[in-house]
């Protein structure tokens, strides 16, 4: 897969919009989560076993290395939000794939390559673990906006740059 049609999906997943489901229900916007979820997993190669239980026609909460929280609507409902990946050293080799909603993003110690994307529209992340990878390029100032992250690893990689001292406002992040 070309590093561009990868961003490309990157892109798309990037730009979902909030993606949440009842958490009684088939809601239209989980099958558009476990869609996204599902094309990202099929762009990358050499996963290991955990990634067997992402497939279709499943409640992507209930996969191995997801992450699900009840999340407060502005009109009162309450509803499920994948707000956690969690895959480290899962041989997971290609780029990095988000969804807006999370807080927390770990995929240290796997194969992603490429670059990382330089728009990260993530309000709610405050963990996020890249170590140990081949990522390449410079650290995208956006990572500065992300007003929320406490922490913060991108140690073992290609990547060439600053951290924005803005980070979390924290003195441990990483």
């Amino acid at each position: 897969m070309s590093l561009l049609l990868a961003l490309e999906l990157l892109l798309l997943l990037l730009a979902l919009p909030r993606l949440t489901c009842a958490s009684n229900s088939t809601h239209p916007s989980l099958y558009r989560q476990a869609k996204a979820l599902l094309q990202w997993k099929s762009s990358l190669k050499g996963w290991s076993s955990e990634l067997d239980s992402w497939t279709k026609g499943t409640n992507p909460c209930d996969w191995t290395g997801v992450g699900c929280s009840n999340a407060v609507l502005p009109r009162g409902d309450a509803v499920l939000v994948v707000d956690n990946i969690s895959l480290p050293s899962c041989h997971i080799q290609g780029s990095i794939g988000v969804l807006p909603e999370l807080a927390y993003l770990n995929l240290s110690s796997n194969g992603l390559n490429g670059s990382i994307p330089t728009s990260l529209d993530l309000p709610h992340l405050v963990y996020l673990d890249l170590r140990k990878n081949s990522l390449l390029g410079l650290i995208p100032s956006s990572i500065g906006a992300l007003v929320k992250l406490v922490f913060l690893n991108l140690s073992y990689n290609f990547l060439n740059g600053v951290v924005p001292p803005s980070i979390g406002g924290d003195p441990d992040c990483k």
